[in-house]
């Protein structure tokens, strides 16, 4: 089950780097926080599809969806948590514009800019047979087991998380809200405080220097493996598994997965984590990084794109990828019956990516404009 694809060829690889061509990213590199750069580019608000592909066949087939369980490390609106739990719960219940509606207390209230635009993008799209089951009748008297926590650290932004879940009654019904940062280990760390709701890109690093002006309170912190064993408690010994992993920590993505080892070894089936130029990532390797989660946890990672497009790391190592700007990177665990066919589905899709040859470039001149102004207008 779940055998390691094979590693890229030469021809191959030469397809990847035409498409996502090291330009400019080498001019770039002492300017990152410009986002020049081709997997910068090309991953910038990716799509999904093979996540939506795999909950829609299960749906369809109705497998039993109720102990899905998903963490967001780094929640912010919680747009992508809400229609993660109306995903992996099959419930027309978790629905973006009442959550927004919620967020925005009737429109009373703005929320902060976000750089895709979750709160406005087409949430999971349930069938009506779905949406009529039996299933769903149980899951809205709460027998569902179902589970989204969203952690967030920063203070104005999870106090807004809480009092949605809560007014929504969905606190009770497996949206979890926890106020707190998760790092490399258990402590205390000062936080920005928030002068907005859903503010990105302000993190702990800001707090470091005492720069931008950035008002900072101390937060909980709790290393990935304790925030599971202290939330998700093992019911039968072996734990709970997660099938989604969530984690946008503003440059501190590779200091999770470090205080995660057992939760990666064990429990997580489906990862996707930022890449980033700040932070801890500055003095971390992306290779690294790669090779911890191919060697010791067994997961495939990709660059994710949008249009079906997605491009291997593990195994298709080209030397640039080291080079820190911004970017999203997705990975699926090996030998796990459960995700099999996203697995295969993931390596297909990049196969038919490496099929369109030069005829999809990811440089600056041909970077997905159309795709940007549809996801942000």
């Amino acid at each position: 089950i779940g055998a390691t694809p094979r590693r890229c060829t030469p021809d191959q690889l030469a397809i990847v780097e035409a498409q996502l061509p090291p330009a400019d990213c080498r001019r770039h590199k002492n300017s990152p926080w410009s986002q020049r750069c081709s997997f910068s580019y090309a991953t910038q608000c990716p799509d999904a599809m093979w996540l939506d592909e795999l909950y829609k066949k299960r749906h369809r087939e109705k497998r039993k969806s109720g102990g899905f369980t998903a963490i967001f490390v780094g929640c912010n609106k919680g747009m992508d948590a809400v229609d993660t739990l109306r995903m992996g719960s099959g419930d027309p219940v978790f629905d973006k514009a009442a959550w927004r509606n919620a967020m925005t207390k009737g429109g009373q209230i703005s929320l902060d800019n976000s750089v895709c635009n979750q709160a406005n993008l087409p949430q999971f799209e349930l069938s009506s047979g779905d949406e009529d089951s039996a299933t769903n009748d149980e899951q809205r008297r709460g027998k569902s087991t179902a589970q989204v926590h969203c952690i967030e650290p920063m203070p104005i932004t999870a106090e807004a998380l809480s009092n949605s879940a809560r007014d929504l009654q969905w606190d009770t019904h497996g949206f979890v809200v926890t106020h707190a940062a998760i790092a490399r280990e258990d402590g205390i760390t000062p936080f920005p405080s928030g002068k907005s709701v859903g503010k990105e890109n302000k993190g702990m690093e800001n707090c470091k220097n005492g720069a931008d002006g950035v008002n900072c309170v101390n937060v909980d912190m709790y290393s990935l493996d304790t925030y599971v064993e202290k939330f998700l408690p093992r019911e039968d010994g072996s734990g709970r598994i997660i099938d989604f992993l969530s984690i946008d920590v503003e440059g501190f993505d590779m200091d999770v997965m470090l205080g995660g080892s057992s939760t990666l070894k064990n429990r997580v089936h489906y990862l996707e984590f930022e890449y980033n130029w700040m932070g801890s990532w500055k003095n971390q390797k992306l290779s690294d990084s790669i090779r911890l989660l191919d060697e010791e946890y067994d997961f495939t990672c990709y660059w994710p794109g949008y249009d079906g497009n997605i491009w291997r790391i593990t195994d298709c190592w080209l030397d640039y990828y080291d080079l820190h700007f911004w970017a999203n990177v997705a990975c699926v665990k090996r030998g796990v019956k459960e995700v099999e066919d996203m697995a295969e589905r993931m390596e297909e899709l990049f196969q038919k990516t490496l099929d369109k040859g030069s005829n999809l470039v990811m440089d600056y001149e041909h970077r997905g404009v159309t795709y940007q102004y549809a996801r942000t207008s």
